[in-house]
């Protein structure tokens, strides 16, 4: 009667959950930009910013080939600057502040704007997350 009993609740569960015992089934659904927004830097980073400079942030992500300007490698910064890492000059590119490109010009969002958005003008909140994803940019410079 038990080995009934067990065959009944496995049926059970394959029918109402479609899974077998031992089976994970995540439903996966895309983050809301406010969500991601509010994430760790490399996250940030990989939802926001990978698109267009690649996952390691050496300017060979997926939508390249439908810009007509070149993406920067992030991960050279600090040798092109040097061997130090210019936070200040990426937090003010990521801000918007200063915009990269022939005459001024860029495909980059504003992303100062995006955050002050996201927490209704809450300047101190999108400094940090300017700085979160600055400081995840310098952990992928090259050695």
């Amino acid at each position: 009667m038990k080995f009934m009993q067990a065959i009944i609740v496995a049926a059970v569960t394959i029918l109402c959950t479609g899974t077998t015992f031992g089976e994970t089934v995540i439903k996966e659904e895309p983050l809301k930009w406010q969500d991601v927004a509010r994430l760790d830097g490399d996250v940030v980073f990989n939802n926001l910013c990978a698109v267009c400079h690649g996952t390691g942030g050496e300017g060979e992500g997926l939508a390249v080939s439908a810009l007509e300007i070149a993406v920067p490698d992030l991960t050279v910064l600090a040798a092109n600057n040097d061997g130090v890492y210019p936070s200040k000059q990426v937090e003010n590119v990521i801000y918007g502040r200063v915009r990269v490109g022939a005459n001024g010009e860029s495909a980059m969002p504003y992303w100062g704007e995006q955050f002050m958005y996201v927490n209704h003008g809450n300047k101190s909140y999108t400094r940090e997350r300017v700085h979160t994803l600055s400081v995840h940019i310098e952990s992928i410079q090259a050695d």
